[in-house]
């Protein structure tokens, strides 16, 4: 159970400490331009596969830009496809393939969730202890 707890407590950690940065960066990239699907790069590490990163590229203001992700787009099936592309006006650089609109509950969902693996993280080796006694 000890090991149980200390992983969910690490995950719960990781999503509370996503969930700000996630929502800030959602906030800064409002502007939208089209981009294309360039490409695909398969990774690994010693484990095996991790998942696919993807490339795509845009302009803003004539100048050329790419982003790398490993999220999941709806938009594109193969290279070529075009898709939204949302960049921070202030950066076009800083820029993501998706955008959460204001009424989403997206980051509601990881906060909650980082919250409840936190609280297992701490629960789950009282029950544990609780257990063996």
């Amino acid at each position: 159970m000890a090991v149980a707890g200390f992983t969910f407590f690490l995950l719960g950690v990781v999503l509370l400490i996503c969930y700000p940065i996630g929502k800030k960066k959602n906030k800064r990239c409002s502007a939208q331009t089209q981009g294309v699907f360039v490409g695909t790069k398969a990774r690994y590490n010693s484990k095996g596969s991790l998942p696919d990163m993807k490339y795509y590229t845009y302009s803003v203001n004539g100048v050329a830009y790419q982003i790398k992700s490993t999220a999941y787009n709806s938009q594109v099936d193969k290279v070529g496809d075009t898709c939204t592309i949302w960049y921070n006006p202030k950066n076009p650089a800083e820029a993501q393939e998706f955008h959460y609109e204001k009424s989403s509950k997206t980051f509601t969902i990881i906060l909650i969730c980082g919250i409840v693996c936190v609280v297992l993280g701490f629960v789950l080796p009282i029950i544990g202890i609780g257990m063996q006694g």
